[in-house]
């Protein structure tokens, strides 16, 4: 797995060093991946300086709105739970990522790390030719997309920006990301017409008659001598790695089918009824056992005792049907345990290795074992666990899919060196110095020793297409085995026969394809092939750079302004955030102001350079509310109100080896308000104030989300279940009078030190078709002395508004018991929209069907009195997928909820009221999120 990522705002750059070709198989290995990428986030950077609107430390502007709820019955309550939020960017930089990504892959003549080959030529043609390019509007959003649509951004706009050089010029590029700096600019078609005078669609539609062009010249080369062979399976789009079983009727292959993204199972076909059996996660190429019931293979295992995760060996037995036992399977439900079956078996632990294969006598296992972004050649004896390395490399170097011969005696791998070459190389066995085996002007990769070690079939893009070949080790003769029109890779040799099974890339992805070994095969010309070409000396060590010991420092803020409606009012703030270089301290500041000087003011640190992170949290928040009514009580007038909430919280938080994250801390909160009042006659008016709740709270909390990635995971999710469970002792000190007799206001506090449980469940389930299913469970208790008169409801759970029941106010449900058990059936109304309009691209709409029940109570008979029974509601939802300004997530939700029962008394002998309609609307960067929302 690899990352990479520029910050504009501090003018950083990080990245792995782990070449992208080992578990991304769209993309191929022709340059040297470190000079490739951090050009690439260079170039990034550089553009983004060119085309941002504003400064250098500011991400954009950002537009709140904040609506509250009616409390009709709730004198005490001045401002109700939010039932609609809208937060929105106004962003520095706009520009689609088919033309960011574009240009960061162009780079710039002198400095060009990256380059268009076989492999991007090979997922564009395919794309022309079976009529599935991304249109110009969906090249601009990386939105609701599958893997495969994410790359094709990447591909497309490579592509796209190519041509525009190669019409336009090179400058162009750089006028285009000048035409969007002017702060009113936020269509890139605007730049597009007032540099190169055609709008995008006109662009597109140009660059895409020339594709075709070429690419069906390309075709009619081929048609009348085609060679693909038979398919076998294209579930998903990536299929890869395939390998036959000793007897030949199984093909085991890597396949994401039935996923959106890229996460790879290891599966086992078999060819005479077609069934499938799953093995389990994997990653890279693997190997049988001569058994045919164990397979060894790569895997990212759960994060270690320091929190990295690494590539491991691991062995499975095909016909152990053993299973976790019902305790195992309990705790694994909610991410408390991590242990496998005994049909698995884990090999090596942080081994940082890939693409395992048996030796012939199958003591021992090859690897390619990666660090420091170099790869080198590992045996691991499987006996004693030790590994012995074959190779020595320090210089960049890229292995991949090693093969033992037949007779034991070498290794022949795929190799890329620093020069740009990737070729075949071949090693003794126990050691030694390699030779190059297969290299040419092209690509060759994807060895595999025929089964009398005689021969070799690989992969090779002689004429730009990728396809399979068959070296002769004797005479030197290569033949080509296939002629295909997307590309033939890791091909895999039956012993029976010389069948050759192999991955193609088809009209909608890698699939798995059989072709004879034994046909009419076409040999190459002489010389195409080299078989004795002399391996590179070693790179010389660049002169060493003057270091010095690493510094913790921040690397400047970068702020953002914001503006938002709030209560009525307008208020302006700012996001504020700063990390140091390695990420491992974070700060976060925001605050909001109003005219009247209301207050929001927030500010977290992190430090994670220790295991568990170490956080502090702050905040103030001050609300001002204009009255002048009448106190008869107090003899008096009352002008204003004013509300005062100062809180801090110190805590620890780790994730843990399952996913699952836990979290301790500490909180402090100090609530006051203060009363601008006077006499009758205007008299003596001053402010009294006095602080109505010291509060210290112990918090542990945990929090487990197995919802697996998909294009539909936020919207709709179809599969997994997301826990968060919470412990709190409190010691609160609540204000219950005033010294009496006394100058001054002294206040009188009752103590209230009580336990409080919470739980919130939500599991979601595969519905008919396109459904899906969610069901929801919360419960909450606190401890009796919550329900003292002097705390007045106070410390209650609320059970309604926006977070659980909708059908009700936010307020209007409260009690210290809780529970509400809630279904849900979703279905899309539009799925693919795929429309850009105006500043807005759509990409899904889904509705969802929902209803429950629930209750919040105190347990004393007060509760029958006060109609605190179950309460039911139902309604409609309306989720709507979007992006703006090209980058940023819009989604947009409108509910339309009814309460079909009455609402709770505030007191005995009130009238009764039915909840009724309630309407809700949010529009965020996520879906408002209800798991672990305080209720």
């Amino acid at each position: 797995m690899n990352r990479s990522a520029f910050y504009p705002t501090t003018n950083t750059i990080d990245f792995w060093a782990t070449g992208i070709t080992h578990d991304f198989d769209l993309r191929g290995a022709k340059t040297d991946w470190v000079r490739n990428i951090f050009t690439h986030e260079f170039t990034h950077l550089v553009n983004t300086q060119t085309g941002r609107k504003m400064s250098g430390r500011v991400q954009g502007l950002y537009l709140q709105t904040f609506l509250y709820q009616a409390e009709n019955r709730r004198e005490d309550i001045t401002t109700g739970f939010p039932n609609a939020i809208a937060s929105v960017i106004y962003p520095s930089e706009i520009a689609p990522p088919w033309f960011t990504e574009g240009t960061a892959q162009y780079m710039a003549a002198g400095a060009q790390f990256d380059l268009w080959d076989s492999h991007r030529d090979m997922i564009l043609r395919q794309a022309l030719l079976n009529d599935s390019m991304l249109t110009y509007d969906e090249m601009g959003v990386f939105g609701a997309k599958t893997g495969l649509g994410f790359e094709n951004v990447y591909d497309h706009g490579y592509g796209f920006t190519l041509h525009i050089v190669n019409e336009y010029g090179e400058q162009s590029l750089r006028d285009l990301f000048r035409a969007m700096k002017p702060g009113w600019r936020y269509d890139f078609n605007g730049a597009l017409e007032s540099v190169l005078g055609k709008d995008g669609q006109a662009l597109y539609d140009d660059w895409k008659a020339a594709l075709r062009e070429r690419f069906q010249l390309q075709k009619a080369t081929r048609t009348d001598r085609m060679a693909e062979g038979d398919l076998v399976f294209d579930d998903g789009y990536m299929n890869l790695h395939p390998r036959w079983s000793q007897e030949g009727d199984r093909i085991a292959f890597l396949t994401n089918a039935g996923s959106d993204y890229g996460r790879t199972t290891l599966m086992v076909y078999t060819l005479e009824d077609s069934t499938k059996t799953a093995i389990g996660g994997a990653r890279t190429s693997f190997d049988w056992h001569s058994s045919g019931d164990r397979l060894v293979y790569t895997n990212r295992s759960h994060p270690n005792k320091h929190g990295s995760r690494y590539w491991d060996l691991y062995a499975a037995t095909i016909s152990d049907s053993s299973r976790l036992t019902a305790w195992q399977t309990a705790r694994a439900k909610v991410g408390l345990s991590a242990s496998m079956p005994s049909r698995f078996e884990r090999l090596t632990r942080d081994g940082r290795a890939a693409h395992p294969g048996y030796s012939p006598d199958e003591s021992s296992v090859v690897y390619v074992h990666n660090q420091g972004g170099t790869n080198n050649l590992a045996v691991l004896e499987i006996e004693t666990g030790t590994s012995k390395p074959l190779t020595q490399f320090d210089d960049g170097t890229q292995i991949h899919t090693p093969d033992w011969s037949p007779d034991g005696s070498r290794i022949a791998f795929s190799i890329f060196t620093p020069d740009g070459d990737r070729s075949i190389g071949v090693m003794p066995a126990d050691g030694g110095d390699w030779t190059y085996l297969v290299s040419s002007s092209a690509t060759d990769r994807d060895p595999r020793w025929t089964t009398d070690g005689k021969g070799l079939v690989f992969a090779s893009d002689q004429d730009g297409i990728f396809d399979l070949f068959h070296l002769d080790l004797e005479s030197g003769i290569v033949h080509r085995v296939t002629r295909v029109l997307g590309g033939a890779l890791y091909p895999d040799v039956r012993a029976s026969d010389g069948h050759i099974v192999f991955s193609h890339y088809g009209a909608t992805g890698y699939e798995i394809r059989t072709i004879d070994g034994k046909g009419v095969w076409e040999q190459m010309p002489s010389g195409t092939f080299s078989t004795g070409r002399a391996v590179p000396l070693p790179i010389a060590a660049p002169h060493p750079l003057e270091t010095k010991a690493y510094e913790t420092a921040f690397m400047g803020f970068s702020i953002s302004p914001r503006i938002a409606l709030d209560v009525g009012k307008l208020k302006g703030g700012f996001y504020l955030f700063s990390s140091e270089a390695l990420g491992k301290q974070t700060m976060w500041v925001q605050g909001l102001l109003s005219h009247d000087r209301d207050l929001e003011l927030f500010a977290s640190y992190e430090y994670k350079g220790w295991k568990p992170t170490i956080y502090l949290n702050a905040f103030r928040v001050t609300h001002h509310v204009e009255e002048d009514i009448l106190d008869r009580d107090r003899d008096g007038r009352v002008f204003s109100r004013n509300f005062s909430l100062n809180g801090a919280s110190l805590g620890m938080r780790r994730q843990l080896g399952t996913g699952s994250t836990i979290d301790i801390h500490a909180d402090y909160n100090r609530f006051g308000n203060s009363v601008d009042q006077s006499r009758f006659n205007g008299q003596n008016r001053g402010v009294v104030g006095a602080t109505f709740l010291n509060g210290i709270n112990l918090v542990l909390s945990y929090h487990y989300n197995t919802t697996p990635p998909a294009i539909r995971s936020d919207i709709s999710p179809t599969g997994g279940r997301d826990i968060f469970f919470r412990y709190n002792r409190h010691f609160d000190f609540f204000l219950k009078g005033f010294e009496p007799n006394t100058t001054i206001v002294i206040e009188q506090f009752q103590n209230f030190f009580y336990n409080e449980i919470s739980l919130d469940w939500n599991e979601y389930l595969k519905g008919p078709g396109e459904t899906a299913i969610g069901l929801r469970l919360f419960g909450g208790w606190m401890s009796d002395g919550v329900n003292d008169e002097g705390a007045d409801g106070y410390f209650d759970f609320r059970l309604g508004g926006l977070p659980l029941m909708k059908g009700y106010t936010f307020f209007s449900l409260e009690g210290s018991r809780a529970a509400m058990v809630r279904g849900a059936w979703s279905f899309p109304l539009w799925r693919g929209i795929n429309k850009q309009t105006g500043p807005l691209y759509s990409n899904q709409l889904y509705a969802s069907l929902y209803g429950g029940m629930g209750r919040a109570w105190d347990g004393t008979p007060d509760d029958d009195l006060l109609e605190r029974g179950w309460k039911k509601d139902a309604g409609i939802q309306f989720r709507y997928d979007a992006n703006l300004f090209y980058d940023y997530p819009a989604r947009l939700s409108f509910d339309i909820t009814y309460g079909f029962d009455n609402v709770p008394l505030t007191e005995v002998g009130e009238s009764l009221e039915k909840s009724g309609l309630k309407l809700y609307f949010t529009m965020l960067f996520g879906f408002f999120p209800t798991v672990g929302a305080t209720p």
